[in-house]
C-alpha cells in the first residue's frame, strides 16, 4: 500500500511539473535552443517565480527570458533587458548585451537591438566587444534599410562600411 501511494505521489509530482528553478531554467534554455520561444518564455517565467536575484541561476534565467522575448515581443525584450542591466549592473556583462542584441537582430528588430548596443557602449565604452556589437547591429540596420537605427548607430561611431 505504501509503495502504491509513493508511486502515485511521484507521478503527480511529475505531472504537475517541477518547481526547481535550475530545472525550469534548463527547460527554458532547451526550448529556446529548439526554437520554441513561447515555451521558453513560460519556463523562464516559472523559474523566476521560484528564485530571487541572489539565486545562482537568476541571471541565466533572466537573460534567457529576454532572448525568448526577442523572438516574440522585441519592445518588451528591450525594456526588460535594459531594466535588468540597470538593476543588476554589477552582474550583467558585455556578453549579455551582445547576446540579447544579436537575438533581436536575428528577429529583425533592429531598433531595439540598436538601443541595447547603445546602452552597452555607454556601460562599457572601451570594450572591443561592444564596438563589434555596434558594427554588427549597424550592418544589420544598413541591410534592413533602417534609417533611424543607422542614425543612432552613426552617432555612436558606426562607420557603415562593414
Amino acid at each position: 500500500m505504501r509503495r502504491g501511494i509513493l508511486t502515485l505521489a511521484c507521478l503527480v509530482a511529475v505531472a504537475c511539473g517541477s518547481s526547481d528553478p535550475r530545472a525550469l531554467t534548463d527547460a527554458g534554455a532547451a526550448a529556446l535552443n529548439s526554437g520554441k520561444a513561447k515555451e521558453a518564455l513560460a519556463e523562464f517565467d516559472r523559474a523566476l517565480e521560484h528564485m530571487d536575484a541572489s539565486h545562482a541561476d537568476f541571471l541565466r534565467a533572466s537573460i534567457g527570458r529576454c532572448q525568448a522575448l526577442a523572438r516574440t515581443d522585441a519592445a518588451r525584450s528591450q525594456a526588460d533587458f535594459l531594466a535588468l542591466a540597470q538593476k543588476e549592473s554589477a552582474r550583467v556583462g558585455e556578453r549579455d548585451y551582445a547576446t540579447v542584441a544579436l537575438d533581436l537582430v536575428q528577429a529583425n528588430a533592429i531598433g531595439p537591438a540598436a538601443a541595447i548596443a547603445e546602452a552597452g557602449l555607454k556601460r562599457f565604452p572601451n570594450s572591443p566587444e561592444m564596438t563589434k556589437l555596434r558594427d554588427r547591429v549597424g550592418d544589420a540596420a544598413k541591410k534592413a534599410n533602417d534609417p533611424e537605427a543607422m542614425k543612432q548607430l552613426k552617432g555612436l561611431g558606426y562607420a557603415g562600411d562593414g
